[in-house]
């Protein structure tokens, strides 16, 4: 498979490579936020994946969750569509390896990773999403040991108004409104979306209505930025956490609300920030019998942070610390909190000319555990205007959730007496950029130590969750993005992207054997096509293979045509167009071929 993956890339790059010419193209002068200091991109030291708000457009998603099925080193494992519950890995690491951020305020779920995509907001309110691959502990804390992904809403600083009504089958509808406004100093943004479905089999329909509310105050070199998030989701689960039960169903609320901000000048400036969120679950085995078994969960997470940054001569200096606490009230994993902290320090500086370094730590401490030290470095060279080579090193960690600490039933007994996660991490990397050119290769290895699993050592026991597993981690990844514009007339394409991923895993569980058998991503290939048609139509092409442990080779292809008008465009969307069965969760059987339409009116001011 991997052969066959890499062969498909080096076939199709020369192609490609016959209808590229020069064009402008100004990624390095974004300022990357995926970390402690804001840093240009040319000069970062990191994996980093952007995508803006067209780049968004062009996909033919409209969730949050579906878009990262199309980002390289992602794993996506999706229970149904159009975002009721999804697990987002990164580079093999697990969900709960990844840690999910709304403008860099950490919304991660402590009760179970699977609530960690319950994100209340719509996907017309993103500017962009930010993913930093590998670890990120020294810069984040507990959670980010496989990567993070950062959210990044409009501020509305401008009038707008936006309308997105959609149709489809299996009686697919899904309205979307949201509208800016600024009032004297302050940017106000609010949007509402109602999405339902009858569903494509059985007890997979669904019903999600979401809300959110910012305002935005900017002046000089300082913003203020107010967000409250609300998102409802009721779906069936069929099949999601066993087999023997089709019926089950599940209802899920998110509450979300923050102030961050940064005061100060270009030389100096405080970054406070607190953050209160709400997530019930309310889970039912079998919907005909909601007395036979079913989970109530309610959990609170609430906290604070402050950042202060200095510049000076020698570089760019962040310290600060957090204080966060989360509480759960469950009828089956009872009533419990925790408080859990830390203080983190970074440097960034240019030792000699071309040369860029970041070298930071976060000391953490939570419930019983005593205060732990990870480090981290990242080293750029610019070689070139066009050439950069970086390499990093980093530990990080996870703690556990509630549910691996506490859940409890016959066949399944948490273990209040685990302990953290552990990862340490080494990436070495390569970037070309020159005209329409974009490549960025690297190699990394992970080494993970007293990983959470669900294990046993004989038939006769439950399955309880212990610190027993240890993963080593071998990776590599090409992202090729390719600007082409036309060379004849004939040639229609625009932008090609495409990545790889090769993972090998060698995982040891010691006597015990382990419940969930290994199925992460052994290759990944990912490609993104967009073209012109006719009549001004613009088109999208997204190819994805998946090649999973324990799972057949999977490819589907999605598609969408878009006609765009002065104050409206209509578009029409495919997704798995060559209706293939596949699966990310075994029994839990995913839609074949989707297909839907729908209109996007907008105003803005000039």
């Amino acid at each position: 498979m991997k052969e066959l993956a890499l062969s498909l890339i080096w076939s199709i790059c020369p192609f490609l490579l016959l209808f590229a010419q020069e064009k402008e193209f100004k990624l390095d002068e974004v300022t990357v936020t995926a970390g402690r200091i804001p840093i240009a991109f040319s000069n970062l030291a990191r994996s980093v994946i952007i995508l803006d708000s067209e780049e968004i457009k062009s996909l033919p998603v409209s969730n949050i969750q579906d878009l990262l099925k199309y980002i390289n080193s992602i794993d996506l494992k999706t229970r149904g569509v159009e975002g009721i519950q999804a697990d987002a890995g990164i580079r093999g690491g697990t969900f709960e390896q990844t840690l999910i951020l709304v403008n860099g305020v950490k919304i991660s779920d402590p009760q179970t990773g699977h609530h960690n995509l319950n994100i209340p907001v719509s996907l017309e309110n993103v500017e962009r999403i930010e993913v930093l691959k590998g670890q990120g502990s020294r810069i984040f804390g507990p959670n980010a040991a496989s990567g993070a992904i950062n959210i990044i809403t409009t501020k509305g600083e401008r009038a707008s108004l936006a309308l997105l009504a959609q149709g489809g089958e299996h009686n697919l509808y899904n309205l979307d409104i949201s509208a800016s406004h600024p009032i004297l100093f302050f940017g106000n943004n609010i949007s509402f979306a109602k999405k339902k479905s009858d569903g494509y089999i059985p007890n997979t329909n669904f019903d999600i209505t979401q809300f959110s509310l910012s305002q935005n105050y900017s002046f000089s070199n300082s913003n203020i930025n107010a967000f409250f998030g609300y998102i409802d989701k009721k779906f069936g689960a069929n099949n999601f956490y066993s087999d023997r039960y089709p019926n089950q169903w599940e209802h899920t609320t998110t509450k979300l609300f923050f102030i961050a901000s940064k005061l100060g000048s270009e030389n100096f400036s405080i970054s406070p920030k607190i953050f209160w969120r709400r997530n019930d679950d309310d889970y039912i085995l079998d919907y005909t019998r909601p007395t036979f078994y079913r989970n109530n969960h309610k959990t609170f997470s609430y906290g604070g942070e402050i950042q202060s940054s200095i510049r000076t001569s020698l570089g760019i200096t962040t310290f600060g610390g957090e204080f966060n606490k989360e509480e759960i009230t469950s009828s089956n994993l009872g009533i419990h909190s925790r408080e859990k902290g830390g203080i983190f320090g970074e440097h960034f500086f240019e030792p000699f000319h071309k040369i860029f370094v970041s070298i930071g730590f976060f000391v953490y401490k939570y419930s019983s555990v005593d205060w732990k030290f990870w480090p981290g470095v990242d080293i750029a060279y610019r070689i070139s205007d066009e050439i950069k080579t970086f390499i990093t090193f980093g530990k990080s960690f996870r703690i556990p959730t509630f549910t691996e600490l506490y859940y409890t039933s016959p066949a399944n007994l948490g273990n209040p007496n685990l302990t953290f996660e552990e990862t340490t991490n080494y990436e070495l990397g390569f970037a070309y950029s020159m005209g329409p050119y974009q490549v960025e290769t690297s190699i990394f290895f992970k080494d993970g130590r007293n990983l959470i699993d669900w294990a046993r050592v004989s038939e006769q026991e439950p399955w309880k969750v212990e610190n027993v597993s240890s993963v080593k981690t071998y990776g590599g990844e090409l992202n090729l993005d390719i600007f082409v514009p036309k060379l004849y007339a004939s040639i229609p394409i625009t932008k090609v992207s495409l990545s790889y991923t090769f993972l090998a895993l060698n995982r040891s569980t010691g006597i015990y054997e382990s419940k969930y058998l290994l199925d992460n991503l052994r290759n990944q290939l990912i490609v993104n096509i967009t073209n012109k048609l006719p009549l001004g139509l613009q088109q999208s092409w997204s190819l994805v293979l998946r090649d999973r442990v324990n799972f057949n080779p999977q490819f589907t292809v999605d598609t969408q045509i878009n006609a765009q008008f002065s104050n409206f465009e209509l578009f029409v969307r495919g997704t798995n167009i060559f209706n293939k069965k596949y699966e990310d969760f075994a029994g839990v059987i995913l839609p074949g071929r989707w297909v839907s339409a729908g209109i996007k009116l907008h105003w803005s001011e000039q």
